[in-house]
Parts: C-alpha cells; sequence; structure tokens
C-alpha cells in the first residue's frame, strides 16, 4: 500500500489535514497526520529512522485523505509507517488478538455464553486492564454462534438481480440476526443474495499496524469472491469499514501483485454499501415503496468510512422515505472509537474526548434512537450518551412488516 512517488511532493504543508484530524483536535500532544504522513515520509524515505508512538494514535478514519486539496494519500504514508513501528509486548500481544477478529470470533462463539459472562465480570475487565491494556470501562459485545441462513424464499420476481452480502466480523459473530434482516431487506428489493464464504476484510489488521496480516486477508478475499463478481454479481456490505476496504482497500494492498491487483479493482467496482445500493432502486423507481407508517423520531449519524466512500447520505435519504419517520443528520464529528482503538487503555480518554461532540449534539436532539450504519460507532454512542444505536436496516425493515425494533 505504497502512494505513487510523485504523491508526496504534492504536500505544501498547508495544515488542512490537521484541522480536519478528530486527534489532533482532542490530543494537545498529537503531532498530527502532516508532520506523521508527509513531512516523517520524506525522512523515512532516506532511511532515516522516524519511529514514533504517535503514530499508534492514528485513527484510521481517512478524513486527512478527504480534506487534503492536493489529493496526497495522507493515511497511506501513516498506515505504513505504522506497520514499522515497534511496540511494548504487552500491547504488541493485544493489538496481535485486536488485529484478527475473526480467529477471537471463531474462538469466543464455541460456546459463547460461557464467552460472554466470562468478559462481563468485573474482575475479567480488570485483569485484561492490567495484563492487556484494555480499557475496563469498555464491555465487549456479546458473541452469538454464527447463523446467517438465507430466510424462506419468497416468490421469485423475473430478472432478479443476484448479489453476495459480505457480513464482516461483527455480524457474522455477534450480530448474526442483523445479517438475516440484511438479507431479507434485500430479497425485498428485488435480489436474491448468497452470503459470501469469507474472511475479515482486513481493517482491523490495518489499523493494528499488522500489514502482513492485511494482506492475507485481503490475498484469501480476493480468491474467494472474484469467482462471483466473474459471474456478473455484485458485492454488498452493511459496513461502512468493511465496504470501504473492499471498495479501496484490497486495490491497495495487493497493487503490487499481479496475481491479485486487477481482481481486487474489479471486487472494488463491483462492491456496494446496501443503502447505496437500494437508494439506486429508490432512483430508478425500483424500490419496494410499501412502507408502513413508524412514528420515530431519529438522529443520524454518518460514519467516517462511509463519508471515505463518497456515496453521500444514502440511510439518511432512505429513512426519510418511511412515513412518520423524522430524522436529523447531526454531522457534528468523528465517534472517537474507531474499531479497537476505543478499547485501548491508553486512547480511551482521547477516544471519549473526539466523541465529545457527537454526544452532545445527539443529547440536543433529544432522538428516540440514533441510527449508524456502524457497530463501532453505535457502540460508543451507547457508551457516551442515554440513548440506543441501531442500525438504518432495522428501522426500514420495521416499516415493511412493523415488527418491533
Amino acid at each position: 500500500m505504497r502512494p505513487d512517488d510523485t504523491a508526496i511532493d504534492n504536500c505544501l504543508k498547508c495544515a488542512v489535514c490537521n484541522d480536519a484530524c478528530p486527534v489532533f483536535g482532542a490530543h494537545p500532544r498529537y503531532l498530527g497526520p502532516k508532520h506523521l504522513g508527509p513531512e516523517l515520509e520524506r525522512l523515512r524515505r532516506e532511511g532515516i529512522s522516524t519511529d514514533t508512538v504517535w503514530l499508534e494514535y492514528c485513527l484510521g478514519c481517512h478524513r486527512c485523505d478527504l480534506a487534503c486539496p492536493h489529493q496526497v494519500n495522507v493515511s497511506e504514508m501513516i498506515a505504513r509507517a505504522k506497520a514499522e513501528h515497534r511496540k511494548p509486548f504487552v500491547r504488541a500481544l493485544r493489538d496481535w488478538w485486536f488485529a484478527r477478529p475473526g480467529l477471537l470470533g471463531m474462538l469466543t462463539t464455541i460456546l459463547p455464553a460461557v464467552s460472554n459472562a466470562a468478559l462481563s465480570l468485573r474482575p475479567a475487565r480488570f485483569l485484561m486492564s492490567k495484563l492487556m491494556r484494555i480499557a475496563p470501562q469498555r464491555r465487549f459485545p456479546a458473541y452469538t454462534r454464527p447463523n446467517l441462513q438465507t430466510p424462506a424464499k419468497r416468490t421469485a420476481i423475473a430478472n432478479q438481480m443476484r448479489v453476495v452480502f459480505f457480513p464482516g466480523c461483527f455480524i457474522r459473530y455477534n450480530r448474526p440476526q442483523l445479517g438475516r434482516k440484511v438479507i431479507e431487506l434485500l430479497e425485498r428489493n428485488g435480489f436474491s443474495v448468497d452470503v459470501a464464504s469469507t474472511g475479515c476484510c482486513g481493517v482491523p489488521a490495518t489499523a493494528n499496524g499488522d500489514q502482513a496480516e492485511a494482506r492475507a486477508l485481503a490475498r484469501a478475499n480476493v480468491r474467494s469472491l472474484a469467482k462471483q463478481v466473474n459471474a456478473g454479481m455484485r458485492i454488498v456490505t452493511a459496513c461502512s469499514s468493511c465496504g470501504y476496504m473492499l471498495k479501496t482497500g484490497f486495490g491497495g494492498l495487493l497493487s503490487d501483485e499481479k496475481e491479485f491487483a486487477d481482481a481486487a479493482r474489479q471486487i472494488g467496482a463491483s462492491t456496494f454499501d446496501a443503502g447505496e445500493l437500494l437508494m439506486a432502486q429508490s432512483d430508478a423507481g425500483k424500490l419496494n415503496t410499501d412502507l408502513k407508517t413508524v412514528n420515530l423520531h431519529l438522529a443520524y449519524h454518518a460514519p467516517c468510512h462511509q463519508k471515505a466512500q463518497g456515496i453521500g447520505r444514502p440511510w439518511y435519504h432512505l429513512l426519510r422515505q418511511i412515513p412518520g419517520v423524522t430524522i436529523e443528520d447531526i454531522d457534528a464529528g468523528c465517534c472517537g472509537m474507531s474499531g479497537t482503538y476505543g478499547f485501548k487503555q491508553e486512547k480511551y480518554n482521547v477516544s471519549m474526548a473526539i466523541g465529545r461532540q457527537l454526544f452532545d449534539a445527539v443529547g440536543a436532539a433529544q432522538p428516540d434512537m440514533v441510527a449508524t450504519e456502524c457497530a463501532t460507532c453505535q457502540m460508543q454512542i451507547e457508551h457516551g450518551t442515554t440513548f440506543k444505536a441501531i442500525h438504518p436496516v432495522e428501522v426500514l425493515l420495521q416499516a415493511y412488516d412493523g415488527r418491533p425494533l
């Protein structure tokens, strides 16, 4: 995932990336993306050691890339340097596990009731804080045996479009019921859905500085998805981080591997967020509009990785179409959770400081619920406010059949 040789020369040190960085505004000692990215990259290319612990504090939100007026891939420079960063043993061991949510999910779902009970105990959280540097204030989401069977098939629709659903680790191991709702929602709108037999997308590996693991996952996923894409199927995601990785990350990670590069780019071009796909149906006049009234006042939070895809606010516009729903796009910046970032003890206070603007905005909106498509954004909002956070899929599906949320 190396930026091209000329990208670094496009940096004029304007510091727009620093202004866009959530960490730079929340941590007075943080060096900022301008310094950690292009400034230190110039030294790194000369073979000068520039390793610094501040690399670990990058959220990987890609706001710096979006803000840069000269299209410098700042986050890629930081991610590559983060992969070379040396950590103390305890943090390195913790981050090794955090980089492998698929492995963690497989192990914890062998006996999920035992795993959930152990992870919820206060003494266990205390031990994890001492032995693994995991913030004791955090609670792990409950684990569930993977169960993503497709709902009962409805009457076949002429010219039904086939798609493959990439569930990601959270849906597969924590919320398979959400995955089944995604499948049902797509089927109600004319799609025939297969579930991808893939592993983790690799975002956690990249975020935790494990570039080798991220590349291995990218290769495995490309091998698994290439046949379906070549058959004309679209890939659908319901997690903004998975979607971002499939659209851009595989191509970046495997750009120097001829065996995978073309297939990775094709997968990226064939990947759609579920809301993006349904909004395209709506624009074409093909959305199932048999929607019942749902009396809800919602606040909507757009995750960073959703913004980085450049697809607008599809879920916000879809939810506005439901009779009885009032929805406010609170647009209050990053939540500060960033996957495993907010679970790390040394970053917990930074995570909460970043999310403060969002927490205050949610409180001011006084919604019945907060809708956001990112699972860890949901965790952070519920941790920092008194409001329940849900995936937009659940609201839209309720409008079709009146089921309770």
